[in-house]
């Protein structure tokens, strides 16, 4: 177990050191670009639905949120593993530094399942906004058009007229791309997807955020318990 041990006494302090940057960065995207849904509805209107088949900015967003994501998620399941490995032998008495450490625990267990669930949403984006796009648009149909030609081949030989039936057959293809008949309501669906989707994205990152901050402060503030449930001979698993 001490190896096990070590292994997660080392990924935790990596992850706890890394947290801090993160929720820097994270601060410095959301303070630059609050959201507004008037603005955002204006920026994402569509006035021309061949160059609409996807939102630049959505997607940035989502990349942005997608690995803040996977990361927080990754960093509250070491975590959680850590705190439980930091927990002593079970011994009557002198328990509240053992709560302490537990409590920890379930804060990150708690994230990590919250997360998770963000997590897992993110990909219905493309789902709901492919839909409604495909509604507006433009259509591309193909048409092909075959023919037949027959003509007799005549020729003489030894003095009598022959005649040869001869058939040939070609074909022509044409493809055209016209605008769709979508309505303004279609339009506005997938503008509205869009706007939705960005709030959404947006809130996931606050919410990382939010956990960031929670969690480190948790853990600084009772650093000594965690490190010692039960006094200074009471094991624990420092990595600070």
């Amino acid at each position: 177990m001490d190896a096990i041990r070590e292994k997660y006494n080392t990924e935790a302090g990596n992850a706890k050191a890394a947290i801090p940057e993160r929720f820097l960065k994270l601060d410095a995207l959301l303070s630059a670009n609050p959201p507004d849904v008037a603005a955002l509805s204006a920026q994402f209107a569509i006035t021309d639905v061949a160059a609409a088949a996807d939102n630049s900015t959505v997607g940035a967003l989502m990349s942005t949120t997608t690995s803040e994501l996977f990361f927080a998620t990754s960093a509250m399941s070491v975590l959680e593993t850590w705190l439980k490995l930091c927990v002593p032998a079970i011994e009557d008495g002198n328990n509240f530094g053992v709560g302490i450490v537990m409590e920890a625990a379930k804060m990150c267990s708690d994230a990590r399942g919250e997360l998770e669930k963000l997590q897992a949403s993110v990909p219905d984006y493309y789902k709901e906004r492919g839909a409604a796009y495909a509604a507006i648009a433009p259509k591309t149909t193909t048409s092909t058009t075959e023919s037949t030609s027959k003509a007799d081949d005549k020729s003489t030989k030894d003095g009598t007229l022959e005649a040869t039936a001869k058939e040939g057959a070609s074909s022509s293809s044409e493809t055209k791309t016209t605008g769709g008949t979508a309505s303004p309501d279609q339009i506005s669906h997938v503008v509205a997807l869009d706007v939705m989707w960005y709030l959404k994205l947006y809130a996931a990152c606050d919410r990382v955020r939010s956990l960031y901050a929670a969690v480190c402060d948790f853990l600084e503030k009772n650093e000594e318990k965690i490190q010692a449930p039960k006094g200074e001979r009471g094991g624990g698993m420092s990595m600070y």
